[in-house]
């Protein structure tokens, strides 16, 4: 149907030549020879999705966007985040050429220089600190994107410091700490089964929003097969349209909810005992643990209905196979976070739907895989233990040693560690997705050396010494998987632009400056990177960009089985309902059972008895990206508060009118929205504006003991409502 189609698209363009003059053609934005304009098909990457999109260049220029339709594995749809790509790409903000600072740090001023006195600067400096004090005084930081991690794990680990961390210590490993628990080491984020489930819970995500275009599309492919669909969301969605039954428990109750389904399922002995007494560990603690948590007390903790949370867990149990679509942050950015992924993650071992067909992790087809992809490729830093926090949190050091909990980042940089941090080399750093972001101003301030990669002049740029700047992912050649067997090359959809240079060019020029290579084999180029990724395809450049940059690769990884899956990599060998690596952390909240701890009972929720929670996605927003951009950001007014009316009418306030919201940290001016999509009691404020930064008012302290995860879901707040000016 989808070639019928393009069939017909072509047809109608075949006319249009004939019957529009060229000048027509060319208003059209028609590719062909009497318009000059050709076609690109390369990936978005803006929210660090792969989805396809078709590029029309004008002498050299981007000129429009849509989504491709011709490639295997493509939806020939495009996102609104992706149809202002444009306005990304061309943005007066990039940063074009390498700079050095002239002005006072923060001020941002800098002038041009060249690569030679960029590069030159930063490995010297790095090699002066590492001669001095030691390599370890030097730290390096990576946000986004995320697609060189293994690279720069193999450089932080050449150059000698242990001070390595990503935006990942705040983004998916907790969650991916919480699947580790329960089903061993290998277990990271796994997808749910919209094919063959019978039942789909969707818990603490809008994937019609906050997913790229193919993740969307899966969630509406298994709307459409007819099967249950539970949502478990504090707030009506798009998503929740589509629920058989939607479940709004108070943020960062989860885990609490989950050991309450788990209760239900044990006493009506829905449980799958055959698999849980071959498979697991642990299971007559975690029967007796969860006991405590009956319909009555679920409801009063988590304010969801004791009868729906009832129904929830007979469809969970009896009309499998069931999975489980999870995010990477929501459920575990609360100070419970681990224990909650935890509870919810087992409810899978107790209905027997890890690693089956249909469940969690279940089996899958022949695949192929790109050598050193993000999340396949694990690489544990060297000299973990001299690392700066080593031993703060002792499960994370043992799941996540490839990288440092940066969490307290301000501290370090500020001089409040076991050593002081001289040097900061960031790729892509936006201190704002932190809480306490002026804190991490102070330390930007004091610290003796930074250079900062980026594509955009940021608010943590401004701090910088040194500028480097880099290529988008349409300004660089890549190689994708397309579907698990095809292999594509995308060539550069745009020449770079002023002087920049992808980020593995960068490592590769400060590399050598300091005396060492990279890559296993070496490699040397970009070209030899790129050739290395695809050697386990069985593929080369050649090849690909003979056959128009699109194949079936030549070797293949078996099909994953069940029996391969449940061959768990924990310590026990079984999947465990009693954690063995939290129990040997021997800390405070690290309980081998996933014990639900309750935020409210240490907050003070007399005087800010409002819940805060932060980080909803809206379509048009990613982060703090998408705010420079002036089509998306015009669609609404940004930052607001949403409250519900019933919390509106008691405080007083109306819609579109300007309150203050107040934490224990401070207070901010917002207009409030009064919306039922919010829960009673509980306020929204999306996250990643310059102006009216929510995380300003977030407590950098308040974390996840397990995971060291800011508590952005569930915080106190109250509101006041502002007078009127005369």
């Amino acid at each position: 149907m989808q070639m019928d189609r393009e069939m017909d698209n072509q047809e109608k363009i075949s006319k249009l030549r004939v019957t529009l003059s060229a000048e027509e053609l060319l208003r059209a934005k028609i590719p062909g020879k009497e318009t000059g304009i050709e076609v690109r098909t390369g990936t978005c990457g803006f929210c660090g999705g792969e989805c396809l999109l078709d590029f029309y260049l004008k002498d050299g220029k981007i000129i429009k966007i849509e989504g491709n339709k011709t490639l295997p594995g493509a939806s020939g749809r495009v996102c609104v985040k992706g149809a202002a790509l444009k306005q990304a790409l061309y943005h007066p903000d990039r940063i074009l050429y390498p700079m050095k600072r002239v002005g006072a740090r923060g001020e941002g001023k800098f002038e041009r220089i060249s690569w030679e006195e960029a590069l030159d600067t930063v490995a010297e400096r790095m090699q002066s600190v590492k001669k001095i004090y030691g390599a370890e005084q030097t730290m390096i930081y990576m946000g986004h994107p995320k697609w060189f991690r293994p690279q720069i794990t193999d450089f932080v680990n050449k150059y000698g410091t242990p001070n390595y961390g990503t935006e990942s210590s705040t983004c998916a490993y907790a969650l991916m700490m919480a699947n580790q628990c329960n089903f061993g080491k290998n277990i990271m984020l796994m997808p749910p089964d919209f094919g063959r489930c019978n039942t789909l819970i969707v818990w603490g995500v809008n994937p019609l929003y906050s997913n790229s275009v193919k993740g969307g599309a899966g969630f509406l492919h298994a709307v459409d097969r007819g099967i249950n669909i539970i949502v478990v969301d504090p707030k009506c969605t798009s998503t929740t349209e589509y629920a058989t039954l939607h479940l709004r428990p108070v943020p960062g109750t989860d885990g609490a909810l989950a050991l309450g389904i788990a209760r239900v399922i044990i006493t009506e002995e829905l449980q799958d005992m055959e698999y849980i007494e071959k498979y697991t560990t642990g299971y007559e603690a975690y029967r007796e643990y969860v006991m405590e948590f009956t319909p009555e007390k679920v409801e009063e903790i988590t304010g969801v209905p004791a009868a729906d949370m009832i129904r929830a867990a007979r469809m969970i149990a009896s009309e499998g196979p069931s999975s489980l679509m999870l995010s990477a942050s929501p459920v575990v950015h609360n100070i419970n976070g681990v224990q909650n992924g935890r509870a919810i993650g087992l409810l899978m071992a107790l209905t027997g739907n890890f690693g089956m067909p249909g469940g969690f992790a279940g089996p899958g087809p022949a695949r192929t895989r790109l050598k050193d992809a993000f999340m396949q490729s694990i690489q544990d830093r060297d000299y973990q233990k001299n690392g700066l926090n080593y031993g703060e949190f002792p499960a994370w050091d043992r799941l996540t040693s490839r990288e440092l909990q940066v969490e307290r980042m301000a501290d370090f940089l500020l001089g409040k560690g076991a050593y002081p941090i001289r040097n900061l080399i960031a790729f892509g750093m936006n201190h704002h997705m932190w809480p306490r972001p002026d804190r991490l101003e102070e330390g930007l301030k004091q610290v003796e050396f930074f250079a900062c990669a980026d594509i955009y002049m940021n608010e943590t740029c401004k701090y910088a010494d040194i500028l480097l700047p880099v290529a988008t992912s349409q300004e660089r050649e890549q190689i994708e998987l397309l579907t698990p067997q095809t292999v594509f090359y995308q060539q550069k959809v745009l020449e770079n632009q002023g002087e920049t240079k992808n980020d593995i060019e960068i490592l590769l020029e400060l590399a050598k400056r300091l005396g060492f290579s990279l890559g296993d084999p070496v490699y040397h180029t970009y070209e030899e990177y790129l050739q290395d990724r695809l050697s386990p395809t069985g593929l080369t450049l050649e090849e690909l960009r003979a056959h128009h940059g699109v194949m079936q690769a030549k070797e293949l990884m078996p099909p994953r089985t069940t029996e391969d899956i449940l061959k768990v990599q924990t310590p026990t060998g079984k999947i465990e309902f009693t954690s063995t690596v939290l129990e040997s952390c021997e800390k405070e909240w690290h309980e081998a059972l996933p014990v639900y701890h309750d935020f409210r009972e240490i907050l003070p929720m007399n005087d800010y008895p409002l819940v805060l929670t932060t980080g909803s996605r809206k379509p048009q927003l990613f982060h703090s990206r998408t705010y420079r951009l002036p089509w998306l950001v015009n669609m609404e007014t940004c930052p607001v508060v949403e409250l519900h009316p019933e919390d509106a009418m008691r405080y007083g306030v109306a819609d579109g009118e300007q309150v203050m919201l107040e934490t224990p940290v401070g207070s901010l001016d917002m207009m409030a929205i009064v919306t039922t999509s919010c829960l009673k009691g509980v306020v929204n404020v999306y996250h990643g504006a310059e102006t009216g930064d929510i995380n300003l008012l977030l407590d950098d302290t308040y974390i996840d003991p397990i995971s060291g995860f800011p508590g952005f879901k569930s915080y106190c707040c109250r509101i006041v409502k502002k007078e009127a000016e005369a």
